[in-house]
């Protein structure tokens, strides 16, 4: 498998599976088709698609997850496998039975790990990050003192000016930061599944109208990424969200973190932390796998 995004964000098409390819048409047009085993994530940022279910059974039983987007590209609903781990039984009953102090010490090092990714893309700004990174290093249990909002407050103002104020529902850098948070969190949601976890059960978040409380929680340290690709967009005067800027977002994905595996994209490094989560329930104990980004430069 590939690892590719595959987006259909332009209205009235057609999706469906023919011979092993997803063919997207427009009426009797087809406009191009996409080996079925190359799809990770299939982003649906359009309104008026439509779809045969049997592409939905296909890309799931392949560990591919299908995101509904709705406004300013914020995911309204996604379509998950669940039946492709042998031991999906004994994972769920692990994830049920975690006790608050483990998925408490769990979300201290996810806070800790986020913030010291935020502190990492002023630094790489040359903005001032010795405040943000002093925060990291503050965090408690569970973060019972929320030092997570308060290095956002300033993180956000430190890197995008002090007007900026973080919006799902407002255009601009938040409709990019939307965007690429939607490709993110729908790549981590697949590799939650893939895992055998249930991504309703979080480590922090507890949401009961949310379906992705674990890969909310986890895809956390992922966010800086994103934000540093946005960042750079609107060095250059990117103001529109143009299918350039989405490839460029998407690819986002790619940037190289660290593991205990050695350097890999974060898509793949997302794999390696569920899996140290199911090990960290199975033995009840809360170290696992935190990637660390591999700081880039800002040309790439």
């Amino acid at each position: 498998m590939l690892n590719r995004i595959l987006e259909i964000c332009e209205e009235n098409r057609y999706v469906s599976l023919n011979r092993g390819f997803v063919v997207i048409q427009h009426g009797t047009e087809i406009l191009g088709q996409v080996p079925l085993d190359d799809v990770s994530v299939l982003l649906l940022s359009a309104q008026g698609i439509t779809l045969s279910k049997n592409i939905l059974n296909a890309l799931a039983e392949r560990g591919c997850v299908t995101v509904l987007c709705g406004k300013n590209f914020i995911p309204q609903s996604m379509v998950l496998p669940v039946a492709n781990h042998c031991l999906f039984t004994k994972i769920i009953k692990n994830q049920i039975n975690a006790s608050e102090p483990l998925k408490k010490r769990v979300w201290q090092q996810v806070v800790i790990r986020k913030i010291e990714n935020q502190a990492k893309v002023l630094k790489l700004y040359e903005k001032d990050y010795s405040l943000v990174e002093k925060i990291s290093k503050l965090v408690k249990s569970g973060d019972s003192d929320n030092r997570e909002a308060y290095a956002a407050k300033i993180y956000w103002t430190t890197l995008f000016g002090k007007k900026f104020r973080r919006d799902r529902n407002e255009d601009g850098i938040n409709s990019f930061l939307n965007y690429g948070y939607a490709v993110m969190r729908a790549a981590m949601a697949r590799a939650v599944c893939s895992s055998g976890l249930i991504p309703a059960l979080g480590v922090n978040h507890s949401n009961n109208l949310n379906q992705f409380c674990l890969a909310d929680d986890f895809f956390e340290i992922y966010r800086p990424l994103v934000d540093s690709v946005v960042y750079k967009m609107c060095l250059e005067g990117e103001e529109e969200l143009t299918p350039k800027n989405k490839k460029r977002l998407t690819d986002s994905l790619w940037l190289k973190v660290r593991t205990t595996e050695g350097c890999a994209p974060a898509f793949q490094s997302m794999q390696y932390m569920t899996a140290s989560y199911v090990h960290a329930l199975e033995d009840k104990n809360p170290a696992i796998e935190l990637p660390i980004w591999e700081q880039g430069e800002k040309d790439e």
